[in-house]
């Protein structure tokens, strides 16, 4: 890979960071609601922003896809494997994540169709009706468990290319800083609550969090 491939993969992949991290910042939100007004922004806020997440990132993805690339290191089979199932599990854990959600709202599709057959709309800002902590299931072993996903995904790609060596360090920087993000959203919505479920559950070390969870039952 030359410098002129890194240079354009950190683009896309940067690109693609920026707008998700802005179209999700509350200052966006306002903006939007104030243009839309707060009913259409309940109904149709969410579906914009995971239409535009899906484009941004096919796009940023078809052009790091694109890039010439050279393997640098091809594993055996007992790092492989381990690695891969490592990154299942991440796989799992993302979709454990979305649990706690009512089906169809974290997509946005829900809101919509909602607003469109009822012409009424509920909720928070982005029309989801969860708006307290979530502290069960797997948010009960680690706070970002969306993040810890796209970590261990990444990170653990056994197979190391020119590429992907690039955009892992790329996309874990981004996971951890997306995750601090969050957390200082959150400290001000819930207030002692989050800073009491902080001091009990990891940020990440879901390992930590299960013998956490289980020195507190035994």
């Amino acid at each position: 890979m030359t410098a002129q491939g890194m240079l354009v993969i950190t683009v896309a992949f940067v690109s693609f960071a920026l707008i998700h991290s802005l179209t999700v910042s509350r200052a966006f939100k306002n903006y939007v609601s104030g243009i839309i007004g707060e009913t259409r922004m309940r109904a149709y806020y969410r579906l914009g922003f995971t239409l535009v997440s899906a484009i941004t990132a096919a796009l940023a993805g078809y052009v790091i896809i694109i890039q010439p690339d050279a393997t640098l290191y091809r594993p055996p089979g007992y790092i492989l494997w381990p690695a891969r199932f490592i990154q299942f599990a991440g796989i799992a854990i993302f979709f454990l994540a979305q649990k706690p959600f009512k089906a169809g709202y974290f997509t946005g599709l829900k809101q919509a169709k909602d607003y469109l057959r009822t012409g009424r709309t509920g909720g928070d800002m982005e029309g989801i009706p969860e708006d307290a902590l979530v502290t069960t299931g797997i948010y009960g072993l680690v706070r970002n468990p969306m993040y810890l996903a796209g970590i261990l995904i990444f990170m653990f790609e056994p197979v190391i290319t020119a590429n992907n060596l690039v955009l892992r360090v790329l996309a874990v920087a981004y996971f951890i800083w997306g995750g601090c993000i969050e957390e200082r959203r959150f400290a001000p919505a819930f207030g002692d609550a989050y800073h009491e479920y902080r001091y009990q559950v990891p940020m990440f070390n879901i390992i930590a969090g299960i013998i956490r969870k289980y020195r507190r039952r035994s």
